[in-house]
């Protein structure tokens, strides 16, 4: 029996017309960081069409030829938890998230919150939930506008293995309402203001 993984391959590969060897000389990998970064060429057009359409199919410039699963220098990071804590060791004191927002709704100067400070608080959010009672799996709701607390709950989520459900407002109340309950949301972040509106 095939797994899912292998299902969504070959429902993939079904899209995308062979090429032949001649066509993979268009290919050219860049093999070490500093080529990748001078050339700035991020992705790669592979000589194969989609069947469906006139579309190109891309692939990373650093490997054209399959799908990387891993960091070569760092084959540690396996997820996307394994990429943030590895952030988080590596560059603690530097700035990560910033924000330019003052009380006074004018656009001030950045004030930025570090990877070291982010992990504290991603480390804060999720312990506070397990400690509340939310076991794995739990779905919690981000009620935020593009934010950093919106980043770091799901940071959090992510480290502790719940589901992020995000809930926008332009949906407009009768969706979020139908979000919630459809997705057994058990927990909810906004900001201050808007807690009035889940009440």
């Amino acid at each position: 029996m095939d797994l899912p993984a292998q299902r969504r391959l070959k429902a993939i590969q079904s899209h995308v017309l062979s090429s032949t060897i001649a066509d993979q000389s268009d290919l050219q990998a860049n093999l070490t960081s500093s080529q990748f970064v001078h050339r700035q060429q991020y992705s790669v057009c592979l000589p194969e069409k989609l069947q469906t359409g006139k579309w190109n199919v891309y692939r990373s410039a650093r490997s054209p030829m399959k799908i990387v699963t891993r960091f070569h220098d760092h084959p540690e990071i396996e997820t996307l938890h394994d990429n943030f804590v590895h952030a988080v060791k590596t560059f603690g004191d530097y700035k990560y998230l910033g924000t330019r927002a003052r009380a006074d709704g004018m656009i001030g100067e950045y004030t930025w919150m570090t990877y070291g400070e982010a992990g504290a608080a991603r480390e804060a959010i999720g312990s506070a939930l397990r400690f509340h009672g939310l076991q794995k799996g739990a779905c919690i709701g981000l009620y935020f506008i593009n934010r950093p607390e919106w980043l770091i709950v799901d940071h959090a989520c992510i480290a502790y293995s719940y589901i992020s459900i995000p809930l926008y407002d332009t949906l407009g109340p009768d969706a979020v309402k139908y979000v919630v309950n459809h997705a057994d949301v058990q927990g909810i972040f906004c900001v201050p203001r808007d807690i009035e509106y889940f009440a």
